[in-house]
């Protein structure tokens, strides 16, 4: 069917979206991530964000007494979620991300509609988006993501650029970058639009939108820090571990996966790309969320989230375009893997640290006060969220010190990957108030500590002289502070870097 007859079978639109339409994609958003409602945890980067809102919560301040490589919204978000609930449980922050999907699906559907002229091509659009989104992994898709609330400000920056807001697309994709620094690629599509209708007096207005809330932001933080942890510490994160090729081979194996599962929507967007059905915009907007993929070639299957809207407003007129029985070939081919993998969403899984945590972390309040801190050496931060034991550093794991992250070559993480100064921090964070608890993943093998073991660090001399081994849970070693002999003097001086 050519674009002609696509035009000629749309229905005038109402002003307006229909609300059974937006309560349809809100449902259906809800329906698809009930596995979220109902299972506990679902990766570990759901537990690092729980960590840094318990701390929080507890009057602490993001990046200077809890930290990750990322912007403020997210764990803020968390933080407002629990003190609403009153404890730690993921399941309703999941239950907002939903809520939050659905929105983004009845924004895209606003858009289709008013791009297309059709309530049935809106329609499509958001359940597209809704569908496509659960079947990338259930660790991916069911997990309440710093890619899952950036969706939201991403596109509505992009829809307001198309509009002829730019005050308000500047603002929400500054909000966007508040939520994961890749928003910012979303520049490329936004600057064009507003380019090509208002000039660059409206790609300023923007620009100028957004760098004021980012700066906001950074002022209310400290500016320092903010950068650090934002923008200038992330050098070792971006940069290839190991070889190029490897890296490549892993991220054709990550992509080849994914265009599989989610074939219904790659080739309704190659029709649509064949046909001409989408603006310029919209394949920019893909381009530049590729860009966030592919930066630091780790190929996680939560990037790829950010491709999505895009794809499902581009493919959502091909969907219209294609005869009967074509039109029900392609839903087979979106919906039957979305049921599928949210169906297998009910299936606990995951790495060993997620498998093994339950049981530490129950030994660890067993054995600990509720107002004890706790410091875990290495790549486990299920233990500070699931034991309810506030951590004794700003540290939620320690690859920030080692350098050793995921989707690397075991062992090839250098201090030099991790943040700058942070060792200093440590010794800070340390000789302010010592840990009541150290627990040593080195001898369990879980996400490549074995590789960098705390006998080696500067930390050991203290331990040993200072903590008792009181318990080994599935080879975590649980240290206690042995209180007869005082509390333990960690330096305040910048603790060396050890060597590898």
């Amino acid at each position: 069917m050519s674009t002609s007859t696509l035009s000629s079978t749309r229905a005038a639109p109402r002003r307006g979206l229909p609300a059974r339409l937006v309560m349809t994609l809100m449902a259906l958003a809800l329906a698809l991530h009930l596995p979220g409602l109902v299972l506990r945890l679902f990766n570990s980067d759901e537990a690092s964000i729980a960590t840094m809102a318990m701390v929080i919560n507890h009057g602490g301040t993001l990046y200077h007494e809890t930290a990750d490589r990322k912007p403020p919204a997210v764990p803020y978000l968390y933080a407002g979620v629990f003190a609403l609930t009153g404890n730690h449980d993921l399941r309703p922050v999941r239950a907002l991300g939903a809520l939050v999907l659905g929105a983004t699906a009845v924004l895209l559907a606003a858009e289709a509609r008013r791009r297309y002229n059709s309530d049935r091509v809106g329609l499509c659009c958001g359940a597209l988006f809704l569908l496509a989104y659960v079947i990338v992994f259930p660790a991916d898709s069911q997990a309440a993501s710093f890619e899952l609330f950036m969706i939201l400000p991403v596109t509505a920056a992009v829809i307001a650029a198309t509009r002829g807001h730019p005050v308000s697309a500047g603002l929400c994709l500054a909000l966007g970058f508040l939520c994961k620094q890749t928003a910012a690629t979303a520049l490329v599509p936004i600057a064009y639009v507003l380019y090509m209708s208002g000039g660059w007096r409206a790609v300023a207005r923007a620009g100028v939108a957004a760098c004021a809330l980012v700066t906001l932001t950074a002022l209310a933080f400290g500016p320092s820090q903010f950068l650090l942890w934002t923008v200038t510490g992330n050098g070792g994160y971006l940069s290839v571990g190991g070889s190029l090729s490897s890296n490549l081979l892993r991220g054709l194996g990550m992509t080849g996966a994914l265009v599989g599962l989610e074939i219904g929507i790659v080739v309704l967007s190659v029709r649509a790309w064949r046909g001409r059905l989408a603006a310029p915009e919209l394949w920019l907007w893909v381009a530049s969320a590729a860009v966030g993929v592919v930066a630091g070639l780790r190929f996680f299957g939560h990037y790829y989230l950010e491709l999505l809207a895009p794809l499902s407003l581009i493919a959502a007129p091909a969907v219209i375009a294609l005869a009967y029985r074509a039109r029900q070939v392609a839903f087979a081919a979106i919906v039957v893997p979305a049921l599928g993998v949210t169906v297998a969403g009910f299936v606990p899984t995951g790495d060993e640290g997620i498998q093994r945590f339950p049981a530490v972390a129950q030994r660890v309040k067993a054995i600990t006060n509720a107002d004890d801190t706790l410091f875990v050496w290495g790549q486990l931060p299920e233990l500070y969220w699931a034991a309810d034991r506030e951590p004794a550093t700003r540290f939620i794991h320690t690859g920030f010190l080692t350098g050793n992250s995921g989707e690397r070559p075991n062992g090839s993480g250098r201090p030099s990957d991790g943040i700058p100064g942070a060792w200093t921090m440590l010794a800070r964070d340390l000789s302010t108030r010592p840990p009541d608890l150290v627990a040593d993943v080195t001898h369990a093998k879980i996400r490549g500590s074995q590789y960098y073991p705390l006998s080696t660090t500067p930390l050991w001399r203290t331990i040993a002289r200072d903590y008792q081994l009181v318990a080994t849970v599935n080879g975590v070693r649980l240290y206690r502070l042995d209180r007869g002999d005082g509390h333990a003097s960690f330096a305040a001086a910048p603790l060396a870097v050890p060597p590898r």
